[in-house]
């Protein structure tokens, strides 16, 4: 199967996950984020604000005292921006819940540690992410490859695979949580 066909696939397998099932490992997931935030000097770490379907992680920005960085995608590109009250998430691009204007831009600095949070339609053994297929999160991480980002793949355990195909654009996480 190419990127295409498997991302059809493992949307529909992600859609056909019980919600209670799917809440049960949304809950699983954070406690590993926060496991990691934790056990680690991370100066802000990189959440979203999860589509219909999606692995939730929102308990993060819920139980953590670092700042917390939300997504916004305007046309080709993504950035993240500091929310301290979920009443600045609304609806924007894609019906994804996006910093309201106002909202502080991440600017990531040198010597410091983040933590990002990367959603996938699916993921492979590798870390490597079946995404939506705009690429926003690997075009964002190259406009940073030279900072301290400790990438988290998030995904259900349903949509762990063996092989994406990735791409040399493609950029792996460092480790994938299900």
């Amino acid at each position: 199967m190419n990127k295409q066909e498997l991302r059809i696939k493992y949307l529909e397998v992600r859609k056909n996950i019980p919600d209670e099932k799917r809440k049960k490992e949304s809950l699983e997931i954070t406690k590993e984020l926060l496991k990691l935030i934790k056990e680690n000097s991370f100066s802000a770490v990189l959440l979203y604000a999860p589509k219909k379907f999606e692995v939730d992680v929102m308990g993060v920005f819920e139980k953590t005292d670092i700042p917390v960085f939300f997504p916004r995608c305007d046309k080709d590109e993504m950035d993240f921006y500091e929310v301290d009250d979920l009443s600045k998430l609304h609806s924007g691009n894609f019906n994804v819940r996006e910093p309201e204007d106002g909202c502080p831009l991440f600017i990531p600095k040198e010597n410091e540690k983040y933590l990002i949070a990367v959603p996938g339609i699916a993921f492979d053994e590798k870390g490597y992410r079946i995404g939506y297929g705009k690429g926003y999160y690997d075009k964002y991480l190259s406009r940073f490859e030279g900072y301290d980002f400790y990438k988290a793949g998030v995904c259900f355990k349903e949509c762990i695979i063996k092989d994406t195909f990735h791409e040399d654009f493609d950029i792996r996480t460092d480790t994938v949580i299900y």
